[in-house]
């Protein structure tokens, strides 16, 4: 009898390449895997575990160092000190499964590959070992849904499928009395996992579904696999609903988009036998495809909304190569070869299972074309301006679902390869800061009405410009309120969650965000926000930067009292004089400058604050004032110890536009926004030579009356036709 997970082909290309020096990593870290299982003789525990995020240090948020011989005493990597506790235990026996499950996983391909016994007789022990102890583990856990070895029906699930696979691959060797009691407990698995079913779209009822499709096929258990293909919040309706026409997960985060995929992908593999074309039929391949067109050029993408800081850092996207891998052996989509071949030559080892088993043969596989950026995610709300060096995203699109974070016309700002001002994310969810700083729209460089973070809201995109056929890139972004507490939003399953609520400063509020871009060698950003409060309320535009603050070098201590809790983890408050001030910032060799112009009786505050991890600290810009106001600021990214603006002259700056004379290395700009300012076609910005050779840009604040946000593409790097 053959795996019924795995293909012939896969085998036969599994047992080539642990053989080949291309594969030699990928072979070494999956032996490696199985002969520490094995070596750590590590056991079952009799009692559930609990949550998985539970096992970390609260302060550092670090995961806690697991030590097999201390169940009760859980070290900080970090500063040494101890953590105990049942909900540290109980993590810890999370982890003690996780490591299980691990030695389990790998043991049994190293099985497939060499034929040893010993791994196979690993894999089985541990598996006869759960066959004793699940039946008396009762229901546990204290978040969504409930398990019996784990503390969520997620986490769950997840093992559940890991449990599947491990017996699918080692079925073929044993008796069967021997299977009985294994495939009695996959039984039970599937039925604890169906109870726990959310009945709505749902990155954790994708793990449901697709451990009950996995085990459905190898079981050959039809009402599982029905479970998991039919019904009103199936797999078909998960696809359909959460993934958005642009290719994106629902839930705005590229870490989540993700995890959904890989959740997807075990049942692809489990399904595409008896319905091959099930998942190609509801568009399951573009969800691989879009994060390649949003791609930084360090290989890495925005940590949006609950999102793990890892997928921002460079070479963010290595951490999901094995994804790709098994893509490539599913749809054999040149643009995942290319992402792999990329990873691969700027030194991310290939060491990966699905590399041995799905992979590409990279030297045999002809590039693709070349890779393209989408300027504008329409439905998922991004719009870019980028080069080889910058990448500015302005983020107005759905707020996404319960990992979704109230941040709507936030920047997200990337510079010659280093993260400068950029969404912090999410750390681990027992973080003390979680709710009460980064899920609060403080955090996020954007604003907020009334000291009290956005309800949930969906902007839209007004225009943008594109400056491969424009000396200028325009972003420009709108988002508002209603006057009441009326439901709002998009109808459909993926928001049936009553999470909306009705916060009275926002009441018939209007944001909107002009950015404009002027590419070339004296590169820099003109922003402009404009808030229409509606109410008598503080307004506050937030910047966060990583690093140091390097300009001012002094400031004047402010009288300074939080308002409220989110405020309260600014630190260092001092007062930047104003209305119109500079200020630069640093960090791993890159930087920011910015010119600013407040309102005449606002007040700018400089002061640091949590950043992502927690321990590190960034530097926070608050900018307030009250009712209808508008901020203009100039931002130029530089390389540190760098700049091409010499001054920044401001005019006007209110709710009717903004005026600005930029000088810089190359010449002087002038800038003028505004509803009349001179024959500017609506949506369009115009660039006027002057008499003293100076550049005008005009920009109308008119829009035109029926504006659709498109799909535009642009590709990276490419220089501006005027520069």
């Amino acid at each position: 009898m053959s795996p019924r997970l795995r293909t012939a082909e896969e085998l036969d290309r599994l047992r080539r390449r642990r053989e080949e020096v291309a594969f030699a990593d990928a072979w070494k870290v999956l032996l490696q895997r199985a002969d520490s299982a094995i070596d750590a003789g590590l056991r079952p525990a009799r009692e559930g575990a609990g949550w998985g995020h539970g096992y970390y240090c609260p302060e550092h948020v670090e995961v806690l160092e697991f030590d097999p011989e201390r169940p009760d005493r859980h070290r900080c990597p970090v500063d040494g000190a101890d953590h105990i506790g049942a909900a540290y235990d109980a993590g810890w026996r999370c982890i003690l499964n996780g490591r299980i499950l691990d030695g389990v996983s790998a043991g049994a391909v190293v099985w497939q590959a060499t034929g040893e016994r010993r791994y196979r007789d690993h894999v089985v022990r541990i598996l006869r070992e759960y066959t004793r102890i699940y039946p008396d583990l009762p229901q546990n856990g204290i978040h969504v849904g409930k398990g019996r070895v784990t503390g969520q029906s997620l986490e769950e699930a997840v093992w559940g499928i890991g449990i599947a696979r491990a017996y699918d691959d080692v079925r073929d060797s044993l008796q069967d009395a021997d299977r009985r009691p294994i495939e009695d407990l996959l039984r039970q698995i599937g039925r604890q996992v169906h109870r726990q079913l959310l009945n709505k779209i749902h990155n954790i009822e994708c793990w449901h579904l697709s451990s009950l499709a996995t085990i459905g096929v190898v079981l050959d258990d039809a009402e599982f696999r029905a479970i998991a293909t039919t019904g009103e919040n199936a797999l078909p309706a998960q696809l359909r609903e959460g993934i958005l026409d642009d290719g994106w997960w629902a839930e705005g985060s590229p870490s989540y988009h993700f995890y959904m995929a890989a959740s997807v992908l075990h049942a692809a593999l489990a399904l595409r036998r008896s319905d091959p074309a099930l998942l190609d039929r509801l568009g399951f391949h573009t969800m691989f495809a879009a994060p390649l067109t949003m791609l930084r050029p360090d290989l890495s993408l925005p940590a949006f909304n609950d999102g793990w800081v890892s997928i921002a850092l460079p070479l963010g996207l290595a951490a999901y190569a094995g994804l790709y891998e098994q893509a490539w052996g599913l749809w054999q989509d040149a643009a995942d070869a290319d992402l792999l071949r990329d990873l691969y030559g700027r030194g991310v080892a290939r060491n990966t299972e699905a590399a041995l088993t799905m992979g590409p043969d990279l030297d045999r596989v002809e590039p693709g074309p070349p890779r393209v950026l989408r300027t504008v995610h329409p439905a998922s709300g991004y719009a870019v301006l980028s080069d080889a060096d910058r990448f500015l995203l302005v983020k107005y699109g759905p707020h996404g679902g319960g990992h979704g974070h109230p941040d709507k016309l936030q920047l997200d700002l990337s510079a010659f390869g280093v993260r400068t001002a950029p969404d912090a994310g999410s750390p681990a969810y027992n973080s003390p800061l979680q709710g009460p700083w980064f899920r609060q729209t403080l955090s996020h460089n954007t604003v907020l009405l009334g000291e009290e973070s956005q309800p949930e809201a969906e902007g839209r995109l007004l225009r943008y410009v594109d400056p491969a056929t424009s000396p200028v890139g325009l972003v420009d972004v709108e988002v508002g309120w209603p006057i009441d507490a009326g439901e709002q939003g998009r109808p459909g399953s993926w928001l049936r969650e009553p999470r909306r609520r009705h916060v009275p400063a926002y009441a018939g509020a209007t944001l909107r965000r002009i950015v404009l871009w002027k590419p070339g060698p004296d590169s820099y950003f003109l922003d402009v926000v404009l808030v229409d409060a509606a109410q008598d309320v503080p307004v506050d535009l937030m910047w966060h930067h990583r690093g140091v603050l390097v300009e001012p070098a002094t400031l004047r201590t402010a009288e300074w009292a939080a308002p409220a809790e989110a405020y309260g983890f600014l630190d260092d408050v001092a007062d930047l004089p104003g209305p119109t001030w500079q200020a630069a910032w640093k960090v791993d060799g890159a930087g920011t400058r910015m010119w600013g112009r407040d309102p005449d009786d606002g007040r700018t505050l400089i002061a640091t604050s949590p950043s992502n991890p927690p321990a590190e600290r960034q530097s926070t810009l608050l900018r307030r004032s009250r009712g209808r106001v508008c901020y203009a600021t100039v931002i130029e990214p530089v390389r540190a110890g760098g700049g091409a603006i010499r001054s920044v002259r401001w005019g006007r700056a209110s709710l009717d536009g903004a005026e600005v004379t930029v000088v810089h290395d190359s010449g002087v700009d002038g800038w003028q926004l505004g509803d009349t300012v001179g024959p500017v076609p609506m949506g369009e910005v115009a660039a006027v030579p002057t008499r003293d050779g100076a550049m005008l840009y005009r920009c109308s604040l008119a829009v035109p009356p029926h504006v659709a946000p498109h799909l535009s593409e642009q590709r990276p790097g490419r220089p501006d036709a005027d520069g």
